[in-house]
C-alpha cells in the first residue's frame, strides 16, 4: 500500500476515459470526482501544467518549500503551507524554486459539487495560508493508493468520497487540535467547557480557568472558529440537552436545573434559538 514512506519518490495517476464515462453516470460519483493526481519530492520537483488548460480543477499544495505558478505571463510564489486552486480552462505552469524546492501534491478534479467546491474553498482569491493539519497527507495517500485499485468502481468511489475530506483540511476555519501553541489552546478550552456544562461560565470564567486574558481569548475563538468562546459553550450545553431530551424521560425543568438554567424559560429560549425548535418540540420529533 502506498504511503508516507513513499515521500521520496514522484508519482502519478490519471482517470482513465472509460471510467470517468462511468463515474459520469453513477449516482454518488458524479458529484466530485478526481480525474489526476501527483506528488512531487524536493529531490524530485519539476515544471509541469495544463499549457492549453483543461476542463478541471488545478489544487497545488506546497507542504514544504517553496515554487511558483504561472498564468498568463505572471509568475506568482507560492510558500510552504500555502495551496493555489486553479479554475476550469486555465492554461497555466507551475515549478520549484530551484534554492528551496517544493514538495508538491496536486490534484485535479471535476464533478457536478466542483464548482461549489471552488468557491468554498477560495472565497475568490488563488493563494491561501493552511495550517499543516494532522492527517491531511496521509488521506492524500491513501486516495493515491485507493485509486491505483482502479479496476473496482467501488475503489474509486472510496477514493473520491476520502476527497471531500482531503478538500475540507484546506478551509482556513478548521483548526488542528493536536497541534501546539494557539490551536491547542482553544482545544484545552473546550476540555474546559465540556466539564462544565452544568454551570453558567462567563468569558471572564472561561479565561481564568484556560490562564488567558479574555480579551486574547475572544480574538483567538473568532478567528479560529469564527464564534466567541460563550457561543461555543451555549451550542455545547444545548447538545448535551438534546442528548437529554432523547435518552431520558426528565422533565424540561430538570433538563434546565440539570444544565445550570435558573429557570425553564430562559433554557427554553437558548434551546431554540440554537437549535432552532422549543424543547418539547425536539423530544416529539426524536
Amino acid at each position: 500500500m502506498k504511503s508516507q514512506s513513499n515521500a521520496n519518490i514522484s508519482t502519478a495517476w490519471t482517470l482513465p476515459e472509460q471510467l470517468q464515462r462511468k463515474l459520469d453516470e453513477h449516482p454518488l460519483g458524479r458529484n466530485l470526482y478526481i480525474t489526476a493526481i501527483r506528488f512531487y519530492p524536493e529531490n524530485d520537483a519539476k515544471e509541469w501544467g495544463e499549457p492549453k488548460g483543461a476542463p478541471v480543477y488545478s489544487l497545488l499544495y506546497s507542504a514544504h518549500g517553496s515554487g511558483w505558478y504561472e498564468v498568463s505571463g505572471e509568475r506568482h510564489a507560492v510558500k510552504a503551507n500555502q495551496y493555489v486552486l486553479l479554475a476550469k480552462n486555465t492554461p497555466f505552469r507551475c515549478g520549484p524554486d530551484p534554492r528551496n524546492p517544493w514538495r508538491l501534491y496536486t490534484a485535479q478534479f471535476t464533478g457536478l459539487l466542483a464548482d461549489e467546491l471552488c468557491d468554498y474553498l477560495t472565497n475568490g482569491k488563488p493563494i491561501h495560508t493552511t495550517p499543516p493539519l494532522v492527517g491531511r497527507i496521509a488521506q492524500f495517500w491513501d486516495i493515491l493508493h485507493h485509486l491505483d485499485l482502479m479496476n473496482n468502481i467501488e475503489n474509486l468511489l472510496y477514493a473520491n468520497f476520502r476527497f471531500y475530506s482531503f478538500l475540507g483540511t484546506f478551509r482556513l476555519s478548521v483548526f488542528n487540535y493536536m497541534k501546539q501553541g494557539s490551536d491547542n489552546q482553544i482545544e484545552q478550552c473546550i476540555q474546559i467547557m465540556k466539564q462544565q456544562l452544568d454551570k453558567n461560565l462567563t468569558l471572564a470564567d472561561l479565561a481564568a480557568q484556560a490562564h488567558l486574558s479574555a480579551s486574547y481569548l475572544s480574538a483567538l475563538f473568532k478567528e479560529k472558529t469564527r464564534y466567541s468562546p460563550i457561543q461555543l459553550f451555549t451550542s455545547l450545553r444545548m447538545q448535551k440537552a438534546s442528548q437529554l431530551l432523547k435518552e431520558t424521560n426528565l422533565t424540561v425543568k430538570e433538563i434546565a436545573q440539570e444544565m445550570g438554567y435558573p429557570d425553564q424559560y430562559t433554557f427554553s429560549r437558548t434551546f431554540k434559538l440554537i437549535m432552532g425548535v422549543s424543547p418539547k418540540g425536539f423530544r416529539e420529533r426524536s
